[in-house]
């Protein structure tokens, strides 16, 4: 293990040396009107998808994938050398995680209802699964408004359910009947991939879905919303920001390799993964051009 840092074999001449380490330690990408530098933070035997930050500590969920089977939850701690898968159960699948920050619980999703983990002992705490649904997707709405209310993507079908009052209760969400990824930003306007395949949003002023033109049937979105409570769809490695305002998505930016799994954590940096790799995506700081890498790389 390592920290990720450039090292130089030639003796250059003071000018010259300047220069090459800006443009080896400076390289940057365009994402939006931000400029971001791109740090290896974990390389993976087989691709990370359903990625979530913990904002508390900044530790890393995902779902491991490898060849043509799932591998269920892993995590990486920040700083530390290597990724740990969770046990779960004999029987159980995890399949997605959520993060409830005010009730400090963190929810998995298997193929048999919730589970909760204690991440302070990194074991399952719940052993007794929240009910028996087969829970595809987590969504909890952070707004003050709505008390972070639970939403829950379960089965084949993907049907929506929200949580009622604070309980284990259920209903249908009649606003959105079935998704694949489903957000909700803090004004209350959806963002879903629908079963078809197709991206819609529904504002509150609107009476029915309106479908964003542009995007192929790809049925391989990845929906998030960033820290400035905008929905951010990655597809293939192109990065796209969806609005209420107009039908065409707006292409923010290009990686250059197939995104798997992304999400936001609270310092506006955007972590990404891909075959083998998980990346950190970093602002540049026009006082600092070349921040420092302060990752161990882990490996698994």
């Amino acid at each position: 293990m390592r920290l990720l840092k450039d090292s130089f074999i030639t003796v250059l001449p003071i000018f010259a040396l300047f220069a090459h380490t800006g443009a080896q330690r400076c390289d940057r990408i365009k994402i939006g009107n931000e400029y971001y530098k791109r740090q290896l933070i974990a390389t993976i035997d087989g691709y990370p998808t359903g990625i979530v930050i913990d904002p508390r500590n900044e530790n890393i969920f995902f779902i491991l994938h490898k060849k043509n089977y799932t591998r269920g939850i892993h995590f990486l701690k920040h700083g530390a050398l290597g990724i740990k898968e969770i046990p779960i159960g004999d029987d159980m699948i995890g399949q997605c995680v959520a993060i409830d920050i005010p009730s400090n619980v963190i929810y998995f999703g298997t193929n048999q209802g919730l589970v909760t983990f204690d991440s302070t002992r990194d074991i399952v705490a719940s052993e007794r699964p929240i009910g028996d649904d087969d829970i595809r997707f987590i969504f909890i709405d952070k707004t003050i408004k709505t008390d972070n209310q639970m939403y829950i993507s379960t089965g084949p079908n993907r049907e929506i359910f929200k949580f009622v009052n604070g309980s284990y209760a259920v209903r249908r969400y009649e606003k959105v009947m079935k998704a694949y990824s489903f957000v909700l930003d803090s004004q209350g306007n959806a963002f879903y991939e629908f079963v078809d395949g197709r991206i819609y949003f529904f504002a509150t002023d609107y009476y029915e879905p309106i479908q964003y033109k542009g995007f192929s049937r790809e049925l391989k979105y990845i929906l998030k919303l960033n820290m400035q409570d905008e929905a951010i769809v990655a597809v293939k490695g192109s990065l796209f920001k969806l609005s209420t305002k107009s039908i065409l998505p707006v292409k923010i930016g290009q990686l250059g390799f197939k995104i798997t799994g992304m999400a936001f954590d609270a310092k506006n940096n955007i972590i990404v993964g891909t075959k083998g790799k998980l990346y950190r995506y970093k602002p540049i700081n026009s006082n600092d051009p070349c921040p420092a890498d302060d990752y161990f790389m882990a490996t698994i």
